[in-house]
């Protein structure tokens, strides 16, 4: 054999080991790239529901919602126009993201396309967020809690609240609507209506490398005096450790008598038995995820045990209450009321944000987008 011979084919043996060893390196790689694929960030325990039996340990009654008299906390702080950018349209068109890949201004025209629901709010109006068919109060925390562009579901405009490194009161917003017996509340929303059964979503995102549990984040309920805040119930949805849970509680005795007097008064509210959820919202690994989160509850008819309270988290069952006996043959008002709240009762362990997004207030039940 002549040496340019061997040559050329010392060459196509090279040529042919560069080219497995290529093949192997890209098979490499791609397993490599398919393996650190996250799941998703809302993915629930395995374990079952924590259900203690009785409602949260807590200083829970020192929530700073409102004053006992029922007077507004911080009347300075319902003006609406602290609360958005200059953008009205700012984020409506916003490309599908990886919170769902929809367009989240779902408000647009929803008496007429959804007549079972009662309120909506995607913060994509710049109209004052106390007035007519809107909050009855609202808590902008001296700035940090504001509807803000680009930070709602699909770079929307959302709410955002921030809170300072142990601080306890972030702010929030208050709705009413059907009767209610507080002229303070009333915005219009089906004033005429008494409502003993609701479903009521909303969206949360924690800012990535959230830490700890905030205690409130809503509840309905009942209020049943024209001189005060008193309340013939309350469905709490809480947290406690990274997750949410109900807490229902009466207030009504077995002759159908409000007991309480003025608002938050645990001392004689009666603890239906609190139950948590199954998904850690609240841990640092599940930060920066929105979650879509749709409360249910239902009053007992007059006499009987049939009360409801529960909630889904994307759409999943993560704590149910039945057989609950709400207001006894108490039938003076209906559920009139929602807070959307953000309190920690310990104070926030650092500066941090969370953001809500596309509250609606239904008779049926209403699911995510």
């Amino acid at each position: 054999m002549t040496r340019n011979h061997m040559e050329k084919k010392q060459a196509v043996i090279s040529l042919e080991v560069f080219l497995h060893m290529g093949t192997a390196l890209l098979a490499s790689t791609l397993a490599l790239t398919m393996a650190g694929c996250p799941d998703k960030a809302g993915s629930s325990h395995a374990d079952a529901a924590l259900d203690t039996g009785s409602r949260m340990d807590a200083n829970q009654s020192n929530d700073g919602n409102a004053t006992k008299d029922g007077n507004s906390k911080k009347d300075a702080q319902t003006n609406s126009d602290a609360n958005a950018g200059s953008d009205a349209n700012a984020g409506a068109d916003a490309s599908p993201g990886s919170d769902g890949g929809v367009n989240a201004a779902e408000c647009q025209n929803w008496q007429a396309n959804h007549p079972a629901w009662i309120f909506c709010d995607d913060f994509e109006s710049t109209d004052p967020l106390v007035g007519q068919g809107r909050y009855f109060e609202y808590d902008n925390n001296n700035g940090d809690c504001v509807v803000t562009n680009g930070v709602g579901y699909s770079n929307t405009r959302g709410l955002k609240i921030k809170w300072q490194a142990g601080e306890v009161g972030a702010g929030g917003v208050k709705l009413a609507f059907g009767r209610n017996p507080q002229s303070y509340m009333d915005k219009g929303i089906r004033s005429n209506e008494d409502f003993r059964e609701i479903y009521y979503r909303m969206y949360l995102r924690n800012q990535p490398g959230w830490q700890g549990s905030p205690a409130k984040l809503s509840r309905a309920t009942v209020f049943a005096s024209s001189s005060d805040w008193s309340q013939a119930m309350i469905a709490h949805l809480w947290s406690q450790g990274d997750y949410l849970l109900i807490d229902p509680a009466s207030c009504v005795d077995g002759n159908g008598n409000v007991q309480c007097q003025g608002y938050n008064d645990f001392s004689h509210l009666q603890w239906l038995g609190n139950l948590a959820g199954t998904t850690p919202i609240f841990a640092t690994n599940h930060s920066g995820t929105w979650y879509c989160i749709e409360a249910h509850v239902k009053l007992n008819d007059p006499g009987q045990s049939n009360g409801v309270q529960e909630f889904w988290i994307d759409g999943n069952l993560e704590a149910r209450r039945d057989h609950l006996n709400f207001v006894g043959t108490y039938t003076d008002y209906a559920l009139n009321a929602v807070f959307f709240e953000n309190y920690w009762n310990s104070g926030s362990p650092v500066e941090q944000e969370r953001y809500f997004d596309n509250i609606v207030v239904s008779t049926q039940p209403i699911g995510c987008l």
